[in-house]
């Protein structure tokens, strides 16, 4: 009885996902996410937790097909075994401590009524030239990429936020280039500066700045463990690099991270 309500569910899912005319599920945008925060630990590329032999983070072999039967939610067991009330059938088992949510039930039933197109992880994926959309404002976009941001606000039935004020804007621009707030000069210049490239301007400002190398370096520093002393009990001085000082070593990837600011285009 079970099945069966599951199949009529599925059978009217089906049915008003086409209606809807819903956007198509990209497999590394939704449904990548999902089987790898849920299913990876068993049915990944780790050989030593794999359950069953059935790996998820690539299509399944043909002696498998049967986990995802492409374009057919209701004989798909990948779909019946994460839609399962029954805790002995239900992916993931309890025990795990996992649950998919409905929200990521329906993507993952939507993905295999779409056809179940699988693909290579985004980090191996070669960048693919889009034109830039139609947008209903035509004058709205300053430039190619606010085209796809008002698109996508269009297809959401969203109207664009107002421009921040210039003071609000140098703030975060400040902020996010190089981690600091913007001194009283800088934004008095920004303030007084209404030429139509003055926002590039200040942009190459700061990108120029001592500080701009420091907030880029930050990052790879953190994932090195960088630091001038140990930390611990003793908290001993120590070096990162076996033949420089932790100062010096931090000074220069500051420097050389900052040194390929101008080869960095700004729109």
């Amino acid at each position: 009885m079970l099945r069966r309500l599951l199949q009529i569910f599925g059978f009217v899912f089906c049915l008003t996902t086409s209606a809807r005319g819903e956007p198509p599920i990209d497999f590394n945008r939704d449904v990548r996410p999902i089987l790898s925060d849920k299913c990876y630990f068993c049915h990944g590329p780790d050989d030593k937790h794999r359950e069953a032999g059935l790996r998820l983070d690539q299509a399944p072999k043909p002696e498998a097909k049967q986990v995802v039967v492409a374009g057919k939610p209701l004989e798909s067991e990948l779909i019946r075994r994460v839609a399962s009330t029954d805790p002995d059938e239900r992916m993931p088992p309890a025990k795990s401590g996992k649950k998919l949510s409905a929200t990521e039930i329906e993507t993952l039933r939507h993905w295999v009524e779409q056809g179940a197109n699988w693909a290579t992880h985004w980090a191996y994926v070669a960048p693919a030239k889009h034109e830039p959309p139609r947008v209903a404002d035509e004058n709205w976009p300053a430039n190619w990429i606010d085209r796809f941001v008002l698109s996508r606000l269009d297809r959401e039935k969203m109207t664009p936020a107002a421009d921040a004020d210039r003071v609000t804007l140098i703030r975060r621009l400040s902020f996010d280039l190089r981690g600091l707030p913007p001194s009283l000069a800088d934004v008095d210049e920004f303030l007084q500066d209404n030429d139509a490239r003055a926002w590039e301007r200040q942009v190459d400002r700061f990108l120029a700045s001592d500080a701009f190398g420091e907030r880029m370096a930050v990052w790879w520093l953190d994932l090195v463990r960088y630091a001038d002393t140990v930390g611990y009990h003793g908290d001993q001085e120590h070096h990162i690099s076996p033949y420089l000082g932790s100062s010096t070593h931090s000074s220069t990837t500051c420097r050389s991270t900052g040194s390929r600011k101008r080869n960095w285009p700004v729109t």
